[in-house]
């Protein structure tokens, strides 16, 4: 039984292989993100009167469970969802070696400001996972945590009122094609009045190829967009998050 989790899990997540040459994964590491990362990803300021929030592809962060205690109602979607919490976990464990020496190899290629040592970010990381963990098995009952997957969510139309991706869209656009994004920003701004896209540069430190062929044809469907300066710089340059809206 035990196998079988694992090798579903490998599964989901064949679709978005690392192929950085600086990281040799197998596969998405569940690297969680804490609150406030994505304050500083995002630029979110004050989370009142935002709700509800959608995190897509929200892993094991410790977002959803974050805001819950302050009172904010965020929905984290993603297909791991479906696995018990000992499985993310050991996911995490299998390949928390590997992205760490990932990170020591493209240091080059990173601003350090923010997080300060590679270390410190496996500190974070461990803590979102643990405050993740914690809040699994309850926020999957009370509905915070959803087993889904763009380009398909199990949501009314205008469900949010804004709908968060970090790190997944533009980040893993060497094997996330071009449909896939312009079909994943559709569904987004299906089901939220208001998308956030941070960061917009791919696994290799580049600004995404996709990027200006997402933002055209979201335009073409009546979507306004826009390029936003974010409080927050890791990979070298990727210093702006993608707002999308409709009028």
């Amino acid at each position: 039984m035990r196998f079988r989790i694992f090798e579903e899990l490998e599964m989901v997540k064949e679709v978005q292989r690392i192929s950085s040459p600086e990281f040799d994964l197998g596969g998405v590491v569940p690297w969680g993100r804490r609150f406030d990362e994505y304050q500083a990803f995002f630029a979110l300021d004050n989370m009142a009167g935002i709700g509800p929030v959608l995190d897509a592809g929200g892993g094991p962060s410790s977002f959803a469970a974050e805001t819950a205690s302050a009172g904010v109602r965020v929905i984290a979607a993603d297909p791991i969802y479906r696995f018990p919490g000992e499985a993310i976990a050991a996911r995490f464990e299998e390949t928390a070696v590997a992205m760490r020496e990932g990170m020591t190899r493209a240091a080059y290629r990173f601003n350090w400001q923010y997080y300060g040592s590679e270390a410190a970010i496996h500190r974070l990381r461990r803590e979102a996972l643990a405050l993740f963990l914690a809040d699994f098995e309850a926020g999957k009952a009370a509905g915070r945590y959803v087993p889904a997957a763009l380009p398909n969510l199990p949501f009314a139309d205008g469900t949010f009122g804004l709908a968060l991706s970090s790190h997944l869209l533009f980040l893993y656009g060497d094997t996330l094609d071009f449909d896939f994004h312009v079909a994943a920003m559709r569904e987004l701004l299906r089901v939220a009045d208001e998308v956030r896209v941070f960061p917009l540069f791919n696994l290799d430190g580049r600004p995404s190829s996709h990027l200006p062929g997402v933002v055209e044809a979201l335009r073409g469907d009546g979507v306004r967009c826009a390029l936003r300066e974010v409080p927050f710089e890791f990979q070298k340059g990727a210093r702006r998050m993608l707002v999308a809206w409709r009028e």
